[in-house]
């Protein structure tokens, strides 16, 4: 005889789990008319949309506290349409529900970038290293695409960058070393890509490490701006693709031998040179 054991699932299905080991089947009360079973594979994507739910509405309450931490589960279980019971089938915290809304941004802008800026760059194809001037425009054009898609990325999805920029200098010691970590990941992805597609050859690892770290976190810390200021938006844009241009000539002319290459270094990516023109 197998004895099942009865929980309820705590979300709008107004279901009954009935658990048996590694077995598992979903009861819902129908009222006069019976029940209806299927098993919890059926379920898992409105287990699935419920964790959804959660952290979306977790990013629309975030932006007004500023601050993870200082959400209830109840005020979360409101403006998800969920009973706050639910929380806990899908996170053990509020530091566990900032990293699941940070990790769901993420997966949404890394690959796209990367996929952009080779893009832009393939066309110019990859030349000979010491073709200078060929490299710098590559360059502008994969540094251009980057930081447009950005800005647009952060136009689409305020809420999260508002919250991931206060939280890199919150209270949660997990959230901030989650943030740091993912600032860290896409300065290496910048970086790998300016290699693989034999981009700014004249300089060296290091330096292109450091290069693409500043160029993120700029384009970071200028979302909020960016988000609270949309008559600004085109300003803050090519104000940031500036500074991206700065970083990359003062790094190029450091590493430069000869000083006949600074003109031309200038002239593809000095003042005016977004990779538009």
């Amino acid at each position: 005889m197998t004895i099942l054991r009865r929980s309820r699932v705590q979300n709008a299905t107004g279901a009954t789990v009935l658990a048996a080991g590694n077995c598992a089947e979903v009861v819902f009360n129908c009222g006069n008319f019976g029940f209806s079973r299927f098993h919890m594979t059926d379920i898992e994507p409105l287990i699935a949309k419920g964790k959804k739910l959660l952290i979306q509405a977790g990013l629309r309450l975030a932006v007004h506290t500023r601050s993870i931490r200082a959400l209830g589960v109840r005020e979360l279980g409101r403006e998800a349409g969920l009973n706050p019971n639910t929380f806990y089938r899908h996170f053990k915290g509020m530091d566990d529900l900032g990293l699941a809304m940070i990790n769901s941004v993420v997966g949404d802008l890394r690959q796209p970038l990367r996929d952009l800026r080779r893009k832009a760059a393939e066309p110019l194809g990859i030349p000979a290293e010491d073709d200078f001037v060929v490299n710098l425009k590559r360059t502008r054009l994969a540094k251009w695409e980057t930081v447009k898609l950005f800005f647009q990325f952060v136009e689409g999805a305020p809420e999260a960058f508002i919250v991931g920029v206060s939280e890199l200098h919150g209270s949660s010691p997990v959230l901030r070393q989650a943030l740091r970590d993912v600032l860290r990941d896409f300065a290496t992805d910048m970086a790998e890509d300016f290699r693989a597609l034999g981009l700014l050859p004249m300089l060296d690892d290091e330096t292109i490490g450091r290069v693409s770290t500043l160029i993120i976190e700029t384009m970071f810390y200028k979302t909020t701006e960016y988000i609270e200021k949309p008559e600004r938006r085109a300003a803050i844009l090519a104000e940031a693709d500036k500074c991206v241009r700065m970083m990359l000539i003062g790094a190029i002319a450091g590493q430069i031998n000869d000083e006949r290459l600074l003109p031309k270094l200038v002239q593809v990516l000095g003042p005016g040179r977004s990779g538009e023109s």
